[in-house]
């Protein structure tokens, strides 16, 4: 699981930003009694987090990011998934999958020239078997000047390095230094590293028992933030589980078809008929009852763009609730009512609906989501520019403001800042009266 993640100098993002998973102590966050008097749920009461063993910690399901256009919502969690797309895939691959994802690639802060020409700084922090790993990464255009992984154990809290190496400059080599608790035939492949190989992607391929945890995490997440994923379009998707004989994708197919139809998309079943041209291929149709019990069919690709998004985020839904992994999504809400959205965020934050504490990390303009009783305030966090037009990232709790309070609101009025700075109606008015006289 996530337990959180830093990022220094990555497009919009100029200083050291942490987003993070740990969830705040519940003495700090009692209920008031004009609370209870108006129903409102504690933090606690709406999702408990997943507590973790010896570390006197809860780690939450869902984070949800907050902000005006432009503000670097979307760097942030972008920086996150090319961390991750870099550590399972490696440097090389991870650039071709940017592409291919339409993602953004690995720049630096470029509004100032001192920062242009420093390095991306990620530090990402994660929880398997109650132990506690750091992976660091310096990165300067696509070559390693630091790497390194430690964990600690619950039981004893220490520190244990796995592997570091940095960059010499000088001698043009890496200086590496290796733990007692990391030996193996894997530290035989050091001196063949390249400057631009990640260690880790390396060891991904490897059968490593120390982090074997973490690198099936990374093998099951899944890949990209957008809806527009060529490699995991709905025809594809549903062209590899219908029909099949495994018995696994046939219960996903069924479990995402239940729950389009508690979204109440119409769509009773999905066909597959093979094409006349080629019998290895074939055409998908959506099929919905008719008032006199009859049925009538389309293909798939007619369906409105808000039922194909739903089966596509339906389907990852899924997926990530039986491995326990990690989904990662921008402008979620996007084509996808309110209240549907509201709905999978809840199935995130019970641990009934979500049994292997998969977690959801969104970016969205819904300004209903921080209402009461769906997030709780150290759920939500915030993005706004800086003066030097840098991002700034934090989280509501920073405010320290009641549970009963009508966040939505306050939100768009601007006590929390993350807004967009608009000019006045008037203004407005004046500028378009001068556009006038000048045509």
């Amino acid at each position: 699981m996530l337990v959180d993640f830093t990022v220094e100098n990555y497009r919009s993002i100029k200083e050291p930003v942490t987003l993070s998973a740990v969830a705040q102590k519940q003495s700090d966050r009692q209920t008031s009694q004009s609370s209870k008097r108006k129903r409102v749920k504690s933090d606690h009461e709406i999702t408990p987090g997943y507590h973790v063993e010896g570390w006197d910690i809860e780690l939450l399901p869902v984070l949800a990011i907050f902000g005006a256009n432009a503000s670097g919502k979307s760097n942030v969690i972008q920086a996150l998934d090319y961390l991750l797309l870099m550590m399972s895939k490696g440097i090389q691959e991870a650039v071709t999958f940017q592409k291919l994802f339409k993602s953004a690639k690995l720049d630096p802060f470029r509004l100032d020239m001192i920062s242009a020409q420093k390095p991306t700084k990620f530090e990402l922090r994660t929880l398997f078997n109650n132990n506690i790993y750091t992976y660091s990464l310096v990165i300067n255009e696509n070559n390693i000047i630091s790497e390194s992984l430690d964990y600690a154990l619950n039981t004893t809290k220490r520190t244990r390095r796995l592997f570091h190496r940095q960059w010499d400059e000088i001698n043009k080599n890496f200086i590496w230094k290796t733990g007692e608790h990391f030996a193996g035939y894997h530290n035989q492949l050091q001196d063949n590293i390249r400057e631009n190989e990640l260690f880790f992607s390396i060891l991904v391929k490897l059968k490593v028992d120390v982090i074997e945890s973490i690198v099936r995490w990374l093998k099951i997440r899944w890949i990209g933030i957008n809806w527009e994923n060529p490699k995991y379009d709905n025809i594809t998707l549903i062209k590899s589980l219908q029909g099949t004989e495994n018995s696994i994708s046939n219960e996903i197919i069924e479990e995402v078809l239940t729950i389009l139809q508690k979204f109440d998309t119409g769509l009773s079943r999905i066909d597959m008929v093979k094409k006349y041209d080629d019998p290895n291929d074939y055409n998908i149709f959506a099929v919905h009852n008719t008032d006199d019990g009859g049925s009538v069919a389309w293909l798939f690709d007619e369906e409105s763009l808000g039922t194909q998004r739903l089966f596509n985020l339906a389907f990852r839904i899924v997926v990530v609730r039986k491995t326990g992994g990690l989904i990662i999504f921008d402008e979620l809400g996007t084509n996808i009512h309110p209240n549907i959205l509201k709905r999978i965020i809840k199935i995130f934050q019970n641990p009934k609906t979500n049994p292997r504490s998969a977690q959801l990390i969104l970016t969205s303009h819904d300004n209903t989501l921080p209402r009461n009783n769906l997030l709780r305030r150290d759920q939500i966090w915030f993005t706004q520019k800086r003066s030097d037009q840098s991002t700034e990232l934090y989280p509501l709790t920073d405010f320290h403001v009641r549970n009963d309070l009508a966040i939505d609101k306050a939100y768009l009025d601007g006590h929390f800042g993350a807004v967009p700075f608009l000019p006045s109606e008037e203004e407005m008015i004046l500028q378009g009266d001068e556009q006038c006289q000048e045509s």
